[in-house]
C-alpha cells in the first residue's frame, strides 16, 4: 500500500470507530419523565408488535385517542397525532427518547447497544389522563 493510501485510510477509520461508540445521546431531544402518578393497569386490546428495529400497533378496538404519548417500559417516549379506532400504524423504536435524551437501544445490525425488548407499552392523551396499557406481543423466540 503506497504512502499517500495510508493517509486516506487513516481518517475513514477513525470516523467508523467513532460512528461504533455512537451511543444515541442527544439531550436537545430528551422527553418528558415517566409520569409515574399516571400508571394503572388497565389495559385494551391494542396490540403491539416488534419487528427489528419497528414497532406496529394495532388498534382492535373502537376507542380513538387524539394527539397521545406512547411510553415504553416506563422510560422512553414519543408523541404520535393520533391513533384512530382500527387504525395501524407504525414507529422506529429509535424515534423514542428518554428525560436524559437517550433514544430507545432498539438493537439493528449494527448496534453497539444490547437491544431493549419492548415489555410495557402505554398511551396518555394528557397530563392529567391516566395512562392505558397495551398488551405488547414478544417476537417468536424472545422470553
Amino acid at each position: 500500500m503506497h504512502r499517500s493510501q495510508s493517509l486516506l485510510l487513516l481518517p475513514l477509520c477513525t470516523v467508523l470507530l467513532g460512528a461504533c461508540n455512537f451511543r444515541g445521546y442527544d439531550a436537545d431531544l430528551a422527553g418528558p419523565v415517566y409520569p409515574f402518578a399516571l400508571h394503572t393497569t388497565d389495559t385494551l386490546d391494542v396490540q403491539v408488535f416488534r419487528d427489528g428495529t419497528d414497532i406496529t400497533i394495532v388498534n382492535a378496538t373502537a376507542t380513538a385517542w387524539p394527539a397521545s404519548r406512547i411510553w415504553l417500559n416506563q422510560r422512553f417516549s414519543r408523541s404520535i397525532e393520533g391513533l384512530a379506532a382500527g387504525q395501524t400504524i407504525s414507529l422506529n423504536l429509535f424515534t423514542f427518547w428518554d428525560e436524559d435524551g437517550e433514544s430507545y437501544p432498539g438493537g439493528g445490525f449494527l448496534s453497539t447497544r444490547t437491544s431493549m425488548p419492548v415489555r410495557l407499552v402505554e398511551i396518555g392523551s394528557g397530563q392529567d389522563t391516566p395512562l392505558i396499557g397495551f398488551i405488547a406481543i414478544a417476537p417468536t423466540g424472545e422470553r
